[in-house]
């Protein structure tokens, strides 16, 4: 009796939004034609269709013991629909995590799936909420605890929906990515490379640490182009992102301002490590060599450092300072670097 009930109270929900439903033969039954049915019809019809659906259905009792259930629920449960009755609800939930066609258990925390599994059962009234499996498969369930207690639950799988949406997702990621990096090296482009230094430079003002810059140029690029071909150009500055992304840590800031010019932000960082840093790119570039069509390219750059000052100095006003050094270096024979200094700007 308390199952027919059951099944009462969650069809009053389900035909609201439905204006027929089919039967094990495949008849369309109206809703008028439905009304006339005597209950005992009614109920047959219920069960029969509850259990033909290809959506997951399943009903517990008081003491959280399943007392129905169709093939969907038994095999997500992965058992047969009547090995499964009969059983808790924690009996089901684990042998159905066993069997590898379970609720997945983040982290591999069993006991803390199962608990959070019966805290919620405890739960009255209607609610929904979504379910991935260890086998891939996402449901929406719907549940509905009734006054007598008995719980239905009402499963509908939407695996296909949340395949679309992951792909979305996806491709949202990596349109966001094209935006964002040069697409010839990888690193950031000029755009995002001045969004994310700003940004460090608004939490530098916040935090108050030290904070440097560094301008790089490859130098006598343009030789380059010229003797070896543009293609070459591009291996160039392939292997000099390579080689600088290599140097740096996760939180510095790497970009392609254009051509053969970049910029390298450094958190946390001083004038005298920024000058490390820049030492160690100067002497691995001079080392790298290019093969491009059985030739070898050997070339340098030429590095300007400044650091920010504690006088408001905008990102603006740090690259330009940069800037001033890298002519500097460029001035005094190339492959080497400059700190910026305000006597030189004097």
């Amino acid at each position: 009796m308390h199952l027919i009930v059951t099944l009462r109270a969650f069809s009053a929900r389900c035909i609201l939004h439905y204006t027929h439903i089919q039967s094990i033969a495949g008849h369309k039954i109206e809703l008028t034609t439905m009304e006339k049915l005597v209950p005992n019809q009614m109920n047959e019809l219920i069960i029969r269709a509850l259990q033909a659906s290809h959506d997951g259905v399943g009903v517990y009792d008081q003491n959280d013991i399943m007392v129905f259930c169709n093939d969907t629920v038994a095999r997500i449960l992965g058992f047969n629909s009547k090995e499964a009755i009969g059983r808790s609800f924690e009996e089901n939930l684990r042998h159905s995590w066993a069997t590898g066609s379970g609720v997945i258990a983040d982290d591999g925390d069993v006991e803390g799936m199962v608990l959070r599994a019966k805290e919620s059962m405890k739960t009255k009234g209607f609610s929904t909420f979504e379910s991935n499996t260890i086998s891939g498969e996402w449901n929406q369930v719907s549940r509905l605890k009734i006054q007598n207690g008995c719980t239905f639950m009402y499963s509908t799988d939407i695996t296909k929906l949340k395949s679309t949406e992951y792909a979305l997702r996806e491709a949202l990621r990596y349109v966001k990515k094209l935006a964002a990096t040069d697409p010839l090296t990888g690193i950031n482009n000029r755009r995002n490379f001045l969004e994310l230094a700003n940004l460090e430079i608004e939490r530098r003002q916040r935090h108050r640490y030290a904070l440097s810059i560094l301008a790089l140029d490859i130098d006598h690029f343009k030789s380059i182009n010229d003797n070896f071909g543009h293609q070459a150009g591009d291996k160039v500055l392939e292997a000099i992102c390579l080689c600088c992304k290599g140097l740096l840590r996760t939180n510095d800031v790497f970009g392609r301002l254009g051509g053969e010019e970049f910029s390298i932000m450094l958190p946390d960082t001083d004038q005298s490590a920024a000058c490390e840093v820049a030492q160690r790119i100067l002497k691995a570039v001079a080392n790298l060599k290019v093969q491009y069509e059985k030739q070898v390219i050997t070339f340098t750059t030429s590095i300007g450092v400044a650091e920010l000052s504690d006088d408001g100095q905008t990102l603006e006003e740090l690259m330009q300072c940069s800037d001033e050094a890298l002519y500097s270096a460029k001035h005094n024979g190339r492959n080497c670097l400059e700190v910026y200094s305000k006597k030189r700007e004097n």
